[in-house]
């Protein structure tokens, strides 16, 4: 390998150092950023020996410098490079040899390399300690606001019992509602925490499939009657009553998609199927379905669903409320379980989480049928919806939308006399809904019916159903 009076113009205004030397480490040549990174002369370099720049890894050892660089330095190495004032920095080196034993060695400075590395270590360790301090923090403070969120909910109870008045038993009913969303909010900020820093861990013994169930639907059938939602419950009857497993966690992530589907649905059904996909030995795979006809996710949102303090937008975190937690907490909570969460949802159309969970079937084998009663009740709620009902019923002017806003135009109104103002938010909000496609025409009555039921003022409420009724008859031709 020969170097040519060409190749040294080129090799001259290289940013990397280059530096040729002879069998006995002498420097022939340093191209501009040699000199330049070393501190030295043109002259000075050509006067030096290789052992002077790179003191750890080029000795002369019994005259045979060549030698130990061909059998150390092949190929890429880190190494340390020494400048004039004995000042050092770190350097990349490639070495390659010609065949009369000149030696090419191609130098980069990494000192910016290194810093970064040293910073990024440095910022880690820091988020680390962040970090830890944080969680405690909020395992601290979750655990403290529960003591008094716990003593409200205790005393409002006792109220309960004692006080008739219904409007003041309507105002302690939502005092121990926002307990209940308080005491929801801390535990999955303080699982959150524990998930974390890898302190969570599941707690699997036998339990009650089957009466498990049955208390998730139980908690969230008040507000499936109060929006006048049909639910439809499947259960394949292979599944076994007894199983083993972590009752509160399997609880919790179907409490989670439920809640969800219950709070983002306005009209139409919600269902729950919960089959068996797989046997091997005592280990079963169970694989549950929530579908509801709600709001729907688009295709963009849905890639942000299961991260944490994320909702699908900002909107839905000021209309519904939440942290964001819940998805992130349960899709971790189903992948300890050995399972995937998924979603499926088109932006007006609905939505459908699915998951699989890994659990065990118990020793106790002494079943019979008539022990699955516990979920067959709720069948009696279930009404098959398929997607084009849904879709007429948002159809403006179609038969099923007309008869929907009626009856639930007549329902608001009783709603507003008998002074159930809770109910008749979700009934107006619902209507607004039903009446999305019917025209520019219906959203100033629907904003001033809105805002007069929610200020709770009897004579305005009235006023402005009787005025959207009007607006509604006109457009209908009635």
């Amino acid at each position: 390998m020969k170097v040519c009076d060409m190749d040294l113009a080129l090799i001259e205004e290289m940013f990397e150092m280059v530096i040729i030397f002879d069998q006995e480490g002498r420097i022939l040549y340093a191209n501009k950023s040699a000199r330049e990174k070393l501190d030295y002369t043109k002259e000075e370099l050509t006067e030096c020996n290789m052992t002077g720049i790179f003191w750890q890894e080029f000795h002369v050892v019994h005259g045979e410098f060549e030698a130990f660089c061909k059998e150390k330095l092949l190929g890429r190495t880190e190494t340390v490079m020494y400048r004039k004032n004995s000042s050092c920095f770190p350097a990349e080196l490639r070495i390659f040899y010609g065949e009369d034993g000149t030696g090419y060695l191609f130098a980069e400075d990494i000192t910016g390399n290194k810093n970064m590395d040293m910073r990024i270590r440095k910022l880690k360790t820091e988020e680390e300690k962040n970090k830890r301090q944080r969680n405690e923090f909020t395992a601290n403070v979750t655990h403290e606001l529960r003591t008094p969120v716990n003593g409200i909910r205790g005393h409002v109870t006792a109220l309960l019992d004692v006080i008739e008045d219904e409007q003041q038993r309507r105002t302690l009913e939502i005092i121990r509602y926002c307990c209940d969303n308080m005491s929801a909010i801390i535990n999955n900020i303080l699982d959150f925490s524990k998930m974390e820093v890898g302190k969570f861990s599941l707690n699997e013994e036998e339990f009650d499939f089957y009466k498990m169930i049955d208390q998730v639907i139980a908690t969230h059938m008040s507000e499936i009657n109060k929006k006048e939602l049909h639910l439809g419950l499947y259960i394949d009857e292979s599944i076994p009553r007894f199983i083993i497993g972590d009752e509160l966690r399997i609880g919790q992530i179907l409490n989670n998609l439920l809640s969800n589907a219950v709070k983002f649905t306005l009209m139409g059904q919600i269902s729950v199927d919960i089959n068996k996909t797989m046997q091997v030995n005592d280990e079963i795979e169970l694989f549950f379905m929530v579908k509801d006809t709600g709001i729907g996710i688009s295709k963009e949102q849905q890639d942000m669903l299961f991260e944490s303090f994320n909702q699908a937008d900002a909107s839905i975190t000021r209309r519904f409320g939440g942290t964001g937690l819940g998805l992130s907490i349960t899709k971790q909570l189903v992948e300890m379980m050995n399972g995937a969460v998924r979603v499926k949802s088109e932006k007006g159309k609905g939505s459908a989480f699915s998951f699989n969970i890994k659990v065990h079937t118990s020793q106790n084998v002494n079943e019979s049928q008539d022990l699955k009663e516990t979920y067959n009740k709720w069948n009696t709620l279930t009404v098959n919806m398929e997607e084009d009902e849904v879709e007429n019923f948002l159809e403006f002017g179609s038969e099923e939308n007309i008869t929907e806003i009626e009856k639930r135009m007549e329902k608001l109104i009783l709603s507003i006399e008998l002074g159930s103002w809770e109910k008749a938010e979700t009934l107006a909000e619902s209507i607004k809904v039903l009446l999305q496609k019917g025209g520019k025409e219906f959203k100033n009555p629907v904003l001033k019916m809105e805002m007069a039921i929610r200020k709770e003022n009897y004579d305005k409420s009235m006023e402005a159903c009787e005025k959207l009724k009007d607006v509604f008859n006109e457009k209908i031709g009635k």
